[in-house]
Order: C-alpha cells, then structure tokens, then sequence
C-alpha cells in the first residue's frame, strides 16, 4: 500500500464539485476558505510514489490511475493536497491532479478511507 488516509471531514461544497468530476483531497492544514471544497483527511506517511496503473479505492470502489502530474506525489505527502479528477484522461491537465477511470459512482457522504496500492 502506498497511500492510506482517513477522511475526518467532507466539505459542504464537495458535492457540487463533483458534478465536474473533481474531489480535493487536503489534510488538517487545508486554508479555512478552502476547506468547504475538500475532504479533509488525516495526515499520512509517504510509502511509494502513485504512478500509472495504480488503484485508488474509496470504501470498496476501485478506481485506476491513468494519468499524474508532475507535483501530485510531492503535494500528496507534503500536504495531503492533492486534485482527483475521475475523467480518464491520460494526460494531467494540472500538476497537482491524479486522473482516474471510470467515472465516480461513489456516494461521497459515505467516504471513510482513502487507499492507493
């Protein structure tokens, strides 16, 4: 396993960034005027870097990585900050983004843990 995190808190406005296909993940340290958008996680310990391939799961459903920024696994370890785009592309728009496919079928209200082996 490379990555492990609890979710301590979901934000108000999380759901409505779903509706785009995002969820920011940002651990304790997240900005107040930030925090609203992310599920804020526990801090976690760097065990691997996430590269392509990799699965994602959020409380039993799996997701595959299909493209990482460049900044991903810094921003991921150093901050828990990190953007999860479920839109399959195999490019990363940003830096800071982790795509994965399918699409997000999860209910959002119900995401304890974050995994990524």
């Amino acid at each position: 396993m490379k990555y492990k995190v609890d979710v301590l808190e979901i934000g108000s406005n999380v759901k409505d960034m779903l509706q785009t296909g995002l969820v920011i993940l940002f651990n304790k340290s997240a900005p107040n005027d930030l925090k609203s958008y992310c599920l804020i996680t526990q801090d976690n310990e760097k065990r691997g870097k996430v590269k392509l391939g990799d699965t994602l799961s959020m409380d039993n459903k799996t997701y595959t990585v299909t493209a990482i920024g460049e900044k991903a696994n810094e921003n991921l370890y150093s901050l828990g900050h990190v953007s999860l785009c479920f839109d399959g592309l195999e490019t990363a728009k940003l830096p800071g983004h982790i795509h994965l496919s399918p699409d997000f079928y999860n209910d959002i209200t119900n995401i304890k843990t974050i995994t990524i082996v």
